[in-house]
């Protein structure tokens, strides 16, 4: 909180702004509320108590924040509809003074000269300057999520847009903004906003443990990889250095082709080099760094693959590839989609039937899902809630512990942001359409990120030997990217998020604890085998456990709650 400054905001009659005491905080745009709900009402500008009877949709909550990149605007109404979608029935405009000045621009209203006017149903903006021009929502860097139709909307306009090349977008570092749906005249006040310094920590791409398996989603766009573009994918791929890759869209692309390329590129000390595998009736081709086991071809558009990974993970893994059929208007085939996935991992895991894996053998499902209008389909991946059930089951939960799988939502690595594909020529904004999913339950998420290199600072670019027009060259769909490590030995995966805390790591003769509050826990030691060392139930806020006498290593501490919540704690002793 101490980085935060306090900025005067919100308008409490329509027209004339009055101060009024807010802060701006640190915000991604990935669809997920979470971190503006948790900021609550130091962010809000306008709340909407009342019912008003206008008919359609209503403008109910805006709340506004920015860090040193990003202007973020979440947007509440009171029901879902298509933000960027002309079939629903709502002309919601967003009108930005950006130099606070109400002499210059577009008079939209008393004390407000607006320089910019987005039109989200349309997609397009209009910049007010010595001509009306109307321009693309590329020039402005605008995101919205989720692509879904839903009632919230996050959305991020970029504070260094240069419009048309010569007029800095954001003049000032106070600025009014006002939302009007000319469908119904439902509108808010005249909000005003001032800038805070808020810093953005950018992701290192490097693995922080070269045990780590790395795996790579990544959609080719019409076959790139056999097109003028390879070379802009050989800028980026070995960078990269995944150890599994799902590439989609490869169409004609040929397994013995990729292969060719990955070990030029990325040699392994091997006899074999890389394994490379095609699904028979699709675009998605799988690369391995280890053997390639046995893969299905009876899945649509999805491709699961059984990974030999070296005994010293004391499992396989499971890499489904995936490639959802794309379009507003087919979600109903990607939910017959995302149904047949479920029906194949509720088998894999029983024994009998057409596939069963050893019990445990943790798995990843990835690619580009094409998640737009219905989300119900990525809820089915993530819950097992199959909707044709006469013909492809009941469902149920799909991970080892019975519990949902987890979507990983990487990060822009230089934004806070996390759209995986951009087309500056289409009137779409930047969305979401890549994912990357795991059995939480027996994988460690060490590290996820997007990269896009138009995006990165020159001295990052610098860093890491790449060039700012790779990706974007490459393809429309940026590389997704995650680091797992894998908890044989319990089978249950460390907390990404941890309430309680066990230090220091690495540690020598003892282990603090500290839980999150006083109460009863169930404190548990165990080795790299899972073999138990120490047991204990602990009424206090902390406790300390002696470690004099154990051998260098890696340990697990399991806490357990008193209705049985647990978190798991890796630890090493040197």
């Amino acid at each position: 909180m101490n980085i935060l400054k306090k900025i005067l905001i919100i308008s409490l009659i329509a027209y004339y702004p009055i101060n009024a005491v807010a802060q701006s905080a640190p915000i991604t745009i990935d669809g997920n509320i979470a971190d503006w709900d948790y900021w609550g009402s130091d962010l809000t500008l306008f709340n909407d108590t009342v019912d008003d009877t206008v008919s359609g949709v209503e403008i109910k909550n805006i709340q506004v924040a920015n860090d040193e990149s990003s202007l973020f605007i979440r947007l509440k109404t009171n029901i879902e509809f298509g933000l960027h979608d002309n079939l629903s029935q709502h002309d919601i405009c967003l009108y930005l003074d950006t130099d606070n000045d109400e002499n210059t621009g577009f008079s939209v209203s008393s004390g407000f000269g607006a320089e910019l006017k987005i039109n989200f149903r349309e997609s397009y903006a209009v910049y007010y300057g010595e001509s009306n021009d109307s321009i693309s929502l590329s020039q402005i860097s605008l995101t919205s999520a989720p692509k879904e139709i839903t009632n919230q909307y996050e959305i991020a306009i970029s504070r260094s847009a240069v419009i048309n090349d010569i007029h800095s977008l954001f003049t000032s570092s106070n600025i009014k903004l006002l939302f009007i749906n000319d469908d119904n005249n439902n509108q808010t006040p005249n909000l005003q906003y001032t800038f805070s310094e808020v810093p953005f920590v950018a992701t290192d791409v490097v693995k922080k443990n070269s045990n780590h398996i790395r795996i790579l989603a990544y959609n080719v766009k019409l076959d790139g990889l056999i097109k003028w573009r390879l070379p802009f994918f050989e800028a980026i791929v070995p960078f990269i250095n995944a150890d599994i890759i799902g590439f989609s869209e490869c169409h004609e692309t040929t397994p013995e082709y990729v292969k060719e390329f990955l070990d030029a590129w990325s040699p392994l000390e091997t006899p074999n080099g890389w394994y490379v595998t095609k699904h028979s009736d699709g675009d998605l081709i799988t690369a391995s760094h280890w053997p390639i086991i046995q893969s299905w071809d009876h899945l649509s558009r999805q491709y699961p693959a059984l990974i030999d990974l070296p005994e010293s993970y004391h499992t396989d893994l499971l890499f489904i590839n995936a490639h959802l059929t794309p379009y507003t208007g087919n979600e109903n085939i990607r939910q017959d989609e995302a149904d047949q996935f479920i029906e194949f991992i509720l088998d894999a895991k029983t024994e009998g039937g057409l596939v069963t894996l050893p019990k445990n053998t943790p798995f990843v499902y990835a690619g580009d899902l094409n998640i737009v209008g219905s989300g119900q389909p990525l809820q089915t991946i993530l819950t097992g809630n199959i909707q044709n059930t006469a013909q492809y089951g009941s469902g149920g939960s799909p991970d080892w512990d019975n519990t949902d799988i987890t979507d990983i939502e990487p990060r822009q690595t230089d934004l806070n942001a996390h759209y995986t594909w951009r087309n500056d020529k289409k009137e779409y904004d930047p969305g979401k359409l890549d994912f990357m999913i795991c059995s939480d339950a027996l994988i460690n998420i060490e590290k996820s990120f997007v990269l896009q290199t138009e995006e990165m600072p020159a001295e990052r670019l610098l860093l890491y030997g790449l060039e700012r027009e790779n990706t974007g060259k490459a393809s429309d769909h940026f590389p997704v990217v995650s680091d797992f490590s894998i908890n044989a030995y319990t089978g249950i995966a460390q907390n990404q998020i941890s309430k309680h805390t066990a230090y220091p790591n690495p540690f020598t003769s003892k282990i603090n604890i500290t839980f999150s509050k006083a109460g009863s826990y169930l404190v548990v030691l165990t080795d790299l085998n899972g073999t138990m060392i120490y047991s204990e139930e602990i009424v206090s806020v902390q406790s300390t456990i002696d470690t004099e006498k154990l051998s260098p290593g890696v340990y697990f501490i399991t806490i357990i709650d008193a209705i049985g919540n647990k978190e798991i704690h890796k630890l090493i002793k040197i």
